[in-house]
């Protein structure tokens, strides 16, 4: 019978490993979020996002299908809307 493998980790490698581990929770707990974190999305990345032009992406927000969010000059989407609208929840 062999002994037990142990080793130690510096603290510093503990704490990586517990922010890896808090990142992958978060995102499990919110699916509208990317592989980068994020939630919103630019019009040219909703776009590419459903695979259409960005003109109709600022179609689906004039007619009130998507949500008119934006930051500053900047039109935003909110991932988890267009989610729904392309599933046909919206």
């Amino acid at each position: 019978m062999t002994a037990p493998l142990t080793f130690t980790l510096p603290p510093e490698a503990i704490e990586e490993i517990a922010q890896r581990v808090a990142e992958l929770l978060e995102r499990q707990t919110d699916p509208g979020r990317d592989r980068d974190g994020r939630r919103w999305l630019t019009v040219a990345e909703a776009a590419a996002y459903i695979g259409a032009r960005p003109q109709r992406v600022y179609d689906l927000r004039s007619s009130g299908r998507l949500s008119r969010c934006g930051d500053g000059g900047r039109a935003l989407v909110d991932r988890r809307e267009l989610d729904r609208l392309v599933e046909g929840g919206v």
